[in-house]
């Protein structure tokens, strides 16, 4: 049994206040920072807003980082043998944990440690996947200066304890911001180099990089988003995997969901990078939909077959469950969304009033 410390009741406290306040993402971070720094011995942070579906980086709000490492952490996270990066702790079913301890003490066995943690005086390095069952919701890494030595076993439960309320306050910051489907913008592209920096862009990029405008993610002034999606294809290129789509979902300010897609210009992973920026489509906004809601990973099975039409015969047929089980997941998922009804439902996901049901959507009795 955990026997939580008095301060840490405390803090559990203050964050439920904070999470009433329903503060924009980036105001939020700062917020759990200040909360958190003195408590967990924080000499730097970096928070990261997340694509619910892959967990891919969206957005970023560092404090004490040289930003000229953005672009090379990016590389590393995603495709160096890391032993300690954020889909690394979601795919062992952890939610935080320190590099010293996933090391097992051999710091030098991170590439991480060598080039952009030693170099600038932090000894040791704590992750935290803001994860929740309906989707990915955030993630952040906390580094201490090597003379405050390694992260305890204490603090990185006490860390853990936190990670689930804080995925809360994350995913109530997506709720209601899936984007209409109305009156979108046109698609634009824009050219990253080889080291992260902006070669070009369109008039309609310029205007989806100034949406996305952060404090300092990287050197170059790219939003990480941008950064992130370009190394994962920088990535694919140097393993071979040209065929393999680069793709990350990134929302504005405005709750809006773009797609980016990137792609290597010249063939070669230290070449250039083409990112098209296009305003997601339904099928790429329907998962966030559900996601926001809350519901699990069985609920969105159901709802997605519910969005195409399917009663509740076919939905159980179709994921080899009861139809019984089915209205179960039914109530929940009607509970979730505030709604009565399959035609609600619908309406509640696509942003339209009950009774105006979309062009290839429709609401079917049971």
């Amino acid at each position: 049994m955990v026997t939580r410390s008095r301060m840490e009741r405390e803090l559990l406290g203050v964050l439920r206040d904070l999470a009433a306040a329903e503060l924009p993402l980036g105001k939020l971070f700062t917020q759990l920072n200040l909360l958190l720094k003195e408590p967990l011995g924080i000499d730097a942070s970096c928070w990261h807003g997340t694509d619910p579906a892959s967990g891919m980086v969206t957005s970023t709000v560092m404090e004490n980082l040289d930003p000229r490492g953005f672009e090379r952490a990016a590389y590393l996270e995603l495709w160096a043998p890391e032993p300690l990066t954020f889909a690394g702790l979601r795919a062992l079913g952890k939610r935080v944990d320190s590099l010293s301890h996933a090391a097992k003490g051999k710091l030098d066995d991170s590439a991480r440690y060598r080039e952009l943690i030693a170099p600038f005086g932090f000894g040791d390095e704590m992750r935290v996947n803001f994860d929740l069952p309906s989707g990915c919701w955030g993630a952040a890494t906390f580094l201490r200066a090597k003379d405050r030595g390694a992260y305890t076993e204490a603090e990185v439960g006490m860390m853990d304890r936190f990670s689930s309320h804080i995925g809360q306050m994350l995913w109530r910051s997506y709720r209601g911001t899936v984007p209409q489907g109305e009156g979108q913008p046109l698609p634009g592209i824009a050219v990253l180099g080889p080291r992260g920096q902006l070669m070009s862009a369109d008039p309609r990029a310029e205007a989806v990089l100034a949406e996305l405008a952060e404090t300092s993610p990287s050197s170059t002034g790219v939003p990480s988003g941008l950064i992130t999606v370009a190394e994962h294809a920088r990535g694919l290129g140097a393993a071979g995997r040209r065929d393999v789509p680069s793709r990350s979902r990134v929302r504005t300010s405005t709750g809006q969901w773009l797609t980016l897609h990137a792609s290597l210009l010249e063939g070669r992973p230290d070449g250039q990078v083409a990112i098209v920026v296009t305003p997601a489509t339904p099928a790429e906004v329907l998962p966030m939909a559900l996601m926001s809601l809350g519901l699990t990973a069985r609920e969105q099975d159901v709802a997605i077959l519910v969005a195409r039409g399917n009663n509740t015969s076919t939905i159980a047929q179709s994921l080899f469950i009861t139809p019984a089980t089915v209205q179960d997941h039914l109530k929940s998922i009607f509970t979730k969304a505030g709604v009565r009804s399959r035609r609600e439902f619908i309406a509640r996901l696509v942003g339209t009033s009950a009774g105006q049901a979309p062009a290839g959507v429709t609401a079917r009795g049971a």
